[in-house]
């Protein structure tokens, strides 16, 4: 934010651009404190708990669900991180399974009904940041009046819409509609790596690798036998570096990198709408004025993209979504090489990576454009022969996708995989 406002031609020198965002901020603290019970409130006004026939949302109501995630979504682009904390973990978990379920009586609430466009972006993207938040159980009844500790709370209805996305089902002609957009394939690779990190968190809470990880590994680097560590919210890098960089005349709002986007986006700022909360005075605020919570997460997809070669990156892999499935060591040495440019597809290489089996080099090809954003590899263990073929979408949180046998495309994937920046990983904490 320092470096937003701050200094001469900066991002929002332009206008009133210091005045807007100094008045964000103070909205931000103001509204803080309440969003939880807020949000709360919001859960329990559709009765999600029941199991069966809970109340339709009004549109108000819809409306200040989107305000609600919306903000929540908008303050850790900010670094504050610290807004997806556990409270918020544990009520986004607990309206989870309404908004993906996949009843013909619930359609009305389902995530592309209820919220839609854009909006089911901040929901996944907050599920992710309170997920990778969260460290120990909290109990919910004082959120939303009915008790239950959570700390992996059930995740069947997220692992069914996220399992059926990546074994290719299409779940009904109106949500695969969703499933098949842009807007959809993002939310789903969000909420798969919601289901890899619970899982790392799961099965490593023991501190022991899977046996077989343990029968096939062939190296002694001791570094290759540290726990996975996944990466800390308030380390990740949601703005680029050249989105501070000065215009070149009077008026631009930011200089844009070589090679990238030709879209301009504003740093993701709260405006408000018109809905009036029930019974109370004042408005809701979220960042869709401008569509500035959209042109940043699309902007920074497709910036990262750009440049996968910069900077080492780090992961995991699982072989099941279900909690307790097997998670081996990390993904280690991960630095890609560009071999070729081709318009706004690039190949690349990685030849010195290691996990738990050995040795691995990744080579491939990154779909660039702006209507793609994805990467196909072909990840590869020379000591032992063995390949696996990667398909997967690169998004402001990292890398991740599917894993599959050579030739298996089109088929149920062996598993799951997930990247991101090494120096995204807090070097104090403890591996998880």
């Amino acid at each position: 934010m320092t470096s937003y406002v701050d200094g001469p031609k900066k991002p929002c020198q332009r206008n009133e651009g210091p005045k807007m965002t100094w008045l964000c901020l103070a909205v931000a603290v103001h509204r803080l404190p309440e969003i939880s019970a807020e949000l709360g409130r919001l859960a329990s006004s559709v009765n999600v708990g029941a199991t069966s026939n809970p109340k339709q949302m009004s549109e108000d109501t819809k409306e200040a669900l989107r305000g609600v995630i919306a903000f929540i979504s908008t303050l850790p682009i900010w670094g504050l991180a610290e807004a997806c904390g556990p409270k918020i973990a544990a009520l986004l978990d607990y309206i989870c399974p309404l908004l993906l379920s996949q009843s013909p009586e619930l359609k009305s609430l389902r995530i592309d009904q209820s919220l839609g466009g854009e909006h089911t972006l901040q929901f996944a993207f907050s599920l992710v940041i309170s997920n990778l938040k969260r460290r120990l159980p909290i109990q919910t009844h004082d959120l939303v009046g009915e008790p239950r500790s959570v700390f992996l709370p059930s995740t069947s209805q997220l692992l069914t819409v996220v399992k059926g996305s990546y074994d290719g089902r299409t779940m009904g002609p109106e949500y695969g509609k969703f499933q098949g957009s842009w807007i959809g394939k993002q939310t789903h690779a969000l909420l798969l790596m919601v289901l890899i990190s619970r899982n790392v968190y799961h099965v490593l809470k023991g501190g022991k690798p899977s046996f077989l990880t343990r029968l096939f590994m062939i190296t002694r680097d001791p570094a290759a036998t540290i726990p996975t560590r996944l990466p800390h919210p308030n380390k990740i890098e949601f703005v680029g570096p050249w989105y501070f960089a000065a215009g070149k005349g009077k008026y631009d709002e930011h200089a844009t990198p070589t090679g990238a986007t030709s879209l301009r986006p504003r740093f993701p700022l709260l405006t408000p709408n018109l809905i009036a909360p029930q019974g109370g005075k004042g408005r809701y605020f979220y960042p869709f004025a401008g569509d500035e919570w959209w042109s940043w997460y699309t902007t920074r997809v497709r910036d990262l993209a750009r440049r996968l070669d910069e900077g080492e990156w780090y992961g995991t892999y699982t072989y099941d979504l279900q909690l307790g499935g097997r998670v081996d060591l990390p993904m280690q040495g991960v630095r890609f090489r560009r071999t070729a440019t081709n318009g706004d597809t690039y190949s690349v290489e990685a030849l010195d990576g290691r996990d738990g089996v050995g040795a691995f080099q990744l080579t491939g090809e990154v779909d660039a454009s702006d209507v793609e954003c994805k990467i196909r590899f072909r990840k590869w263990y020379p000591s032992l022969r063995i390949a696996w073929d990667w398909d997967g979408l690169v998004t402001p949180l990292g890398i991740c996708g599917r894993w599959d046998a050579p030739g298996g495309r089109g088929q149920r994937p062996a598993g799951y995989f997930w990247l991101w920046r090494r120096d995204w990983i807090d070097a104090d904490a403890d591996a998880v």
